[in-house]
């Protein structure tokens, strides 16, 4: 799996990145975009973007709000992601 794949996949399906709503909405998966900053031998410091859906007590969505962060990513000695923190 190719570096981009596995990043995208992991924003896709990790809780951390939902310390970066603002409203304890969903995560749009198809909205996840994400910059590399800083590349060092075992991590990654990345800055993700992404939007909040914010649902009505109806179970309607109302808004959506736009949310980003930086998040650390590390790896074994194998270039496997082991671990996911904000930074």
């Amino acid at each position: 799996m190719s570096e981009a794949l596995a990043i995208t996949h992991l924003l896709q399906n990790c809780k951390e990145l939902s310390a970066f709503c603002s409203q304890n909405g969903w995560i749009i998966n198809e909205s996840i975009h994400y910059e590399i900053i800083e590349r060092q031998p075992e991590s990654l410091l990345i800055y993700v973007t992404f939007l909040e859906s914010i649902m009505e007590g109806s179970g309607c969505q109302c808004d959506q709000k736009s949310c980003y962060g930086r998040l650390r990513l590390k790896f074994n000695a194998q270039a496997e992601i082991i671990a996911v923190e904000p930074a």
